[in-house]
């Protein structure tokens, strides 16, 4: 229903969130932290018998920012949850599928909670980001929902 009258709008940090944790997932504080169905886990590449339930996998992964604390899953999904930031962020460079200056300003691709790569191999691997720059100690990495 559209407003009549004014009202009191209240704001969250587009920065910081709380996400609840999947059931004994381990996340180390500066992992890279993805939604899989809704609760937070350390990033990862898609999970599956094989490339095609791998792909579909990864296809679910949403990265949501980095997190800024130590946590480990309860024995339910959402008995813990995990404080993340987005932003932009230093992150390891895979060998081998390295990422380098031509792909600042395009996505990057999860390899795992601290390492990022070009590509996403038979569609296996979920964006991470936004190449922001690259250093020898890696790759600066624009994450978060929506980036």
């Amino acid at each position: 229903m559209a407003l009549t009258q004014g009202r009191k709008v209240q704001e969250r940090g587009a920065r910081q969130h709380g996400h609840p944790v999947a059931a004994g997932a381990v996340i180390h504080a500066g992992a890279l932290v993805v939604l899989a169905a809704g609760w937070a886990a350390p990033g990862r590449t898609g999970g599956g018998a094989d490339n095609a339930a791998k792909a579909a996998d990864a296809a679910t992964l949403q990265v949501v920012g980095v997190a800024e604390e130590a946590v480990t899953g309860g024995a339910a999904n959402g008995d813990v949850r995990v404080k993340t930031r987005a932003g932009c962020f230093l992150f390891n460079n895979l060998t081998g599928d390295l990422v380098t200056r031509p792909d600042i300003g395009k996505a990057c691709y999860l390899v795992d909670d601290e390492t990022v790569a070009k590509t996403s191999p038979n569609n296996t691997r979920a964006r991470a980001g936004i190449v922001d720059d690259l250093e020898d100690a890696g790759v600066w990495v624009r994450v978060g929902a929506g980036r």
